[in-house]
């Protein structure tokens, strides 16, 4: 189970590094961005495909898109300078809630 923790921490990862990528890649202009970012999205679903077989999938996937929604929102104030309103602060914040009540209480 740890090792599927992992491999589902290591496609978070790989999904914000190319996220952060390919916003840098100035809309596919930047080659080597661009090239960097597209693989690793696919490490990303395929790192998250290795995570599913031992994680159940609604766990899996609301960790994984929760922990990128939250991170992604820091990356895109702290480093490219983008704004987040009041609105979207309280988003992120439902979400996390929703990503704590599902792990709590989404298998029973």
């Amino acid at each position: 189970m740890l090792i599927a923790y992992l491999l589902l921490a290591a496609c978070i990862a790989a999904n914000l590094l190319s996220c952060s990528l390919l916003t840098a890649s100035d809309g596919f202009t930047k080659p080597v961005q661009s090239a960097s970012g597209m693989f690793l999205a696919l490490l990303n679903y395929f790192l998250l495909s290795k995570a599913i077989l031992t994680i159940d999938i609604s766990i899996a996937y609301a960790i994984w898109v929760a922990v990128g929604i939250i991170v992604s929102s820091l990356i895109s104030v702290f480093y490219f300078k983008q704004h987040l309103t009041k609105t979207g602060v309280v988003c992120i914040g439902l979400i996390t809630f929703g990503l704590v009540f599902i792990h709590l209480f989404g298998t029973m």
